[in-house]
């Protein structure tokens, strides 16, 4: 009986084998961490495209992509100083899993995906409604919602008009095709848009799927409401329907690319049949594009590029790592907080960007990190926290110019001077007018003051050396140390004993010379 056991074992451990090398899969894959299979899919299209992929990057160079990805602002000069001294082997993992944890993360989501959610075009008296919304979503993103709840949450909503993701539905003022455009942009990747006026013309996409998917949204309506402070509401009123252009066809409500319509509601609540099937595994689409949007945060550009075009006229770089990064979500139960962790282990996330020899890989093979450019709440936020401290208000003396108040003002405004909404992460977003705008703001006059900067008056403490100062600055801007060659000009310029400047002036040239330096204005 033994014998057979141990028989009867062996052929079952030979096939397990041999059916893991006919599905091209070492033995060693099945142990691989997902961060490790991830890699894996890179490494083997770069063995197939004889593509070399970049070295490590430099601590400096991973600290300043980290806090910028995920708490959305460049490290603290002292956070920056202890994680370049700390000689643990694991301390990027402790960094990675810090910042996950960290309030700062929820932040910057809800901020990336208020800007996501809100058409471009959103006016300025809606901010106030824009803030209830990003309210909402920092408390998804704390609570670490798992994204299909989240989408179900958002999709469904209801009551007032002003709170929360109702803002979704009333800046495109409730219109059916506005809200299908939108949703399957967002949340299926797909410009289903295209087919609004005729069929797609590269796309699978027919006329008749963009109106069907526009059926789901045919029943909103603003209506006055009782609760408290009174106000519109945001409800579903049923047989309102939507017709197909010119006829008086009406439009039943037909998931994309399904061939029959969803099965009924009880209360003929469309929004929530979407919702239902966004998550189901009936759905090819929904975690294949969020799984590819979580991937462009990180890499610079998504597995289909651009994000929001996942169909057969563009195909993803990758197809088999996409698939996979998809089924790893829904594995996780849409954890998107367990994605960004997983991704940000792998060694593709902790290549340099810095190319010194050879040409450039492509883009899209990922062999090297692709450089982002910051956004404008990025920039300010960095600018805040390490040069300007705090100091908003440079004419104003009195106690309130570096009020919470004073803060959101300025901030606000220079949100607006920089304005790039179409703006890709590895594309430089800004035209003349901003440039020139950035050189020689508000922002920047205070950040480089003598009087008013909190960097420069810090750097006139007497136990700096000129070495430190010019350190120091480099931290605060950069997120690195000077190299031996920027150390000298620096060094002569602030010790150039034929200029006629004070050493406070001195050190606000050199700050201004590296805030506008294009450095600066990305992450590596």
């Amino acid at each position: 009986m033994m014998r057979f056991v141990c028989i009867h074992f062996t052929l079952t451990l030979i096939v397990s084998i041999g059916s893991a090398a006919r599905c091209g899969e070492t033995t060693e894959d099945q142990f691989a961490s997902p961060s490790d299979r991830v890699d894996q899919y890179l490494t083997e299209s770069w063995r197939e495209t004889v593509t070399r992929p970049s070295p490590r990057s430099g601590d400096a160079e991973f600290c300043r992509r980290a806090w910028l990805d995920l708490a959305g602002v460049a490290p603290p000069v002292w956070q920056l100083r202890r994680f370049l001294t700390d000689p643990s082997s694991d301390k990027r993992e402790h960094l990675i899993e810090s910042l996950l944890s960290s309030s700062r993360f929820a932040t910057h989501m809800a901020h990336r995906w208020n800007e996501f959610l809100l058409p471009a075009e959103t006016s300025d008296d809606r901010q106030v409604d824009a803030a209830a919304l990003q309210a909402w979503l920092r408390k998804q993103f704390l609570d670490n919602t798992p994204y299909d709840h989240l989408v179900g949450g958002f999709l469904t909503a209801g009551g007032k008009s002003d709170q929360g993701p109702a803002i979704f539905y009333t800046s495109r003022n409730l219109e059916p095709v506005k809200l299908a455009a939108a949703t399957s942009r967002l949340f299926l990747g797909v410009q289903l848009e295209c087919a609004q006026c005729h069929d797609h013309p590269f796309a699978q996409w027919t006329q008749d799927d963009f109106w069907s998917f526009a059926a789901f949204f045919a029943q909103l309506q603003l209506s006055e409401t009782n609760l408290r402070g009174g106000g519109q509401a945001i409800e579903d009123r049923s047989g309102a329907e939507v017709r197909f252009p010119d006829s008086d066809r009406v439009m039943a409500p037909r998931y994309p690319g399904a061939t029959s319509p969803p099965e009924s509601d009880p209360t003929d609540f469309r929004r929530r049949q979407l919702t239902i099937w966004l998550a189901s595994r009936n759905n090819p689409y929904f975690a294949r594009a969020a799984a590819n949007r979580v991937w462009a945060h990180l890499f610079g550009r998504g597995l289909v590029d651009p994000v929001d075009a996942m169909d057969s006229s563009n195909p993803p770089s990758h197809p088999e790592l996409l698939q996979y990064l998809a089924d790893y979500l829904v594995e996780q139960r849409f954890d998107l907080r367990e994605l960004y962790r997983m991704l940000t282990r792998t060694q593709a996330y902790h290549r340099t960007s810095a190319i010194t020899e050879g040409q450039r890989p492509p883009p899209d093979s990922f062999a090297a990190m692709n450089v982002k450019t910051l956004s404008a709440s990025q920039y300010f936020d960095s600018l805040h926290q390490n040069v300007l401290l705090g100091r908003f208000n440079a004419a104003a003396d009195s106690p309130q110019a570096d009020s919470p108040q004073a803060e959101q003002a300025v901030r606000g405004e220079f949100l607006r001077r920089m304005k790039a909404p179409e703006a890709a992460p590895n594309d430089y977003p800004h035209g003349v007018v901003q440039v020139l705008g950035m050189m020689n703001g508000p922002e920047m006059l205070v950040a480089t003051a003598e009087k008013q900067s909190g960097l420069i008056a810090s750097l006139e403490a007497p136990f700096f050396s000129d070495s430190d100062r010019i350190e120091t600055l480099f931290l605060a801007c950069l997120s690195r140390p000077p190299g031996d060659t920027e150390l000298e000009m620096f060094l002569a310029h602030l010790n150039d004993a034929s200029a006629e400047q004070s050493s406070a002036t001195r050190l606000s040239d050199l700050t201004w010379i590296l805030l506008n330096t294009a450095e600066c204005f990305v992450c590596p």
